[in-house]
């Protein structure tokens, strides 16, 4: 059966010595792995829109719940994020969550949407990488199912106290006095860190790109998203461990 439809690639790897497998973030199947024969031959016509980030209209053949990948016409191959490692790094990291955290074979299009729009606003520095790697980290958790509840104290119902406290583990959030009486490792928010996390995961995309924060509720919500994604995953992601090699350099 043919399939058309739109596509990134998040991941390639060699299968054999002129075929590569992909990973790839549909809009109409969410993240299936496909087959690109000839892809690794340099005049291949599947040779440059298979590679890393590149976004294409695609026509994919499925049997018996297989994938290959007949045709691509590239839309947009993100070039700019391929003049600083430390840009790509972070899209690579992002790919990578979304090769983890993306929908499987289902209707991809709001996980595809909020990828692109990471990689453009990364791309042209609309918004500061250490704001749109915890954006990134947070919304996918919440549209792949552990949206953490952040409206109100999980103990006494207030919305907002001079102290807040964020559990990772369960994703709630706790004021200062509860949080005495709760056992569990937890981080304390700013309140800028807290306001940002609500807008993450509460905005329409249309606004989800449009805030900004102190440079010290930054830090913490790098911190926080971070820890949240690896409890609620339970894995590592050497992707990150790269970018943070070459972060701790500035």
């Amino acid at each position: 059966m043919q399939i058309k439809t739109k596509g990134i690639i998040l991941k390639e790897l060699a299968n054999g010595d002129d075929d590569k497998l992909l990973t790839i973030l549909t809009e109409d199947r969410g993240v299936i792995f496909a087959y690109a024969k000839g892809a690794r031959r340099f005049k291949n016509s599947l040779a440059a829109s298979t590679g890393l980030l590149c976004y294409s209209s695609m026509v994919l053949f499925t049997n018996r719940e297989r994938f290959s990948l007949d045709h691509a016409d590239t839309i947009e191959q993100f070039f700019g994020l391929r003049q600083s490692v430390e840009k790509l790094a972070l899209a690579a990291y992002f790919a990578e969550i979304a090769s983890v955290l993306g929908p499987k074979e289902n209707d991809g299009g709001q996980y595809l949407k909020l990828l692109l729009n990471s990689l453009f606003f990364l791309q042209n520095d609309r918004l500061p990488m250490e704001l749109l790697k915890p954006l990134f980290e947070l919304r996918s958790l919440s549209m792949a199912g552990f949206m953490p509840d952040l409206v109100a104290c999980e103990g006494c119902g207030c919305y907002e106290a001079e102290q807040m406290a964020f559990y990772p583990v369960d994703g709630t959030i706790c004021c200062g006095e509860c949080s005495r009486k709760k056992a569990g490792i937890h981080i304390f928010l700013t309140k800028g860190t807290l306001a940002a996390m609500r807008h993450i995961i509460y905005s329409p995309i249309e606004k989800l790109f449009a805030f900004t924060i102190g440079s010290d509720s930054i830090k913490i919500l790098n911190d926080t998203t971070e820890r949240f994604l690896q409890s609620q995953t339970e894995r590592n992601f050497q992707t990150l461990d790269f970018y943070r090699s070459l972060t701790a350099l500035l």
